[in-house]
């Protein structure tokens, strides 16, 4: 509420649909715990999922990438398989520390943190161009 404008009622009423899933529990003064790991992963075709890819996505993209603690990176290449499950080891190595930094950071007060998303993905792919002009 301190952040979004969100009365007390709507708050707690969002809270409780929460709880009811078990994904927080609600405790006394309104606190909360949260149920799901930090790092959690989505269902493959589950609403979470699916609202992220049809709403945020292209939210989340449409940016420079040019202020500070942002960064865009898009990179290609030809990989043998043994290469490509290495690099997916790194991903979900810099996934994990992305967690310990965030639980690290819950200790500082909410006004000195920052809400900061980062996207890994890794997948074959060849644009629909280039697929277009294959034999």
């Amino acid at each position: 509420m301190e952040i979004y404008k969100v009365g007390h009622a709507e708050c707690i009423k969002y809270l409780l649909r929460l709880d009811k899933m078990r994904i927080i529990d609600l405790l006394p003064g309104n606190r909360i715990r949260i149920n799901l790991a930090r790092d959690f992963d989505w269902l493959p075709f589950g609403p979470i999922k699916q609202y992220f890819r049809g709403r945020e996505l292209t939210d989340f993209l449409n940016s420079n990438f040019t202020h500070e603690n942002e960064a865009i990176a898009f990179v290609n290449g030809m990989f043998s398989d043994q290469a490509a499950a290495q690099i997916m080891d790194e991903l979900f190595r810099l996934r994990k520390k992305f967690t310990e930094l965030h639980e690290e950071s819950l200790s500082a007060p909410l006004s000195k943190r920052r809400s900061i998303s980062l996207l890994l993905a890794l997948r074959r792919w060849e644009p629909t161009d280039f697929v277009k002009l294959r034999r």
